[in-house]
């Protein structure tokens, strides 16, 4: 009996330890980069469209000593642009065209996935 009770507590903890919520990211001056109002409203944007929903996510690196956001996508049948931002939403360039390579952004992670994400990232 005495094992049933350290097993309960054991599962007790493991229950209430685990959370689906991150650490907020800090980068930008900010506390946190998903409260970044255009950040926000690029994700609100996105979410609108079923492609969106299904394949998008956002990555946060580094490109040119400054932090930067690419926004992207794993959509199989999309022949798609991917967008890098600035910490004020600017749009910096295009990977790809623009002068910028994929390559010269470093310490990228992923910081925001769709609701429907199906990629495996």
């Amino acid at each position: 009996m005495k094992n049933y009770i350290y097993l309960f507590a054991f599962l007790g903890l493991l229950a209430f330890s685990c959370s689906d919520d991150n650490d907020p990211i800090k980068a930008c001056n900010v506390n946190n980069v998903l409260e970044l109002p255009w950040l926000q409203e690029l994700i609100a944007e996105t979410e609108e469209f079923e492609i969106g929903r299904d394949y998008a996510y956002i990555t946060m690196g580094t490109y040119d000593s400054q932090t930067v956001f690419v926004s992207q996508n794993c959509c199989p049948l999309c022949n798609s642009i991917v967008v890098v931002y600035d910490c004020s939403g600017n749009t910096i360039g295009k990977i790809g065209y623009e002068g910028i390579s994929a390559d010269e952004i470093t310490d990228r992670e992923v910081i925001w996935k769709s609701s429907n994400n199906s990629c495996n990232i």
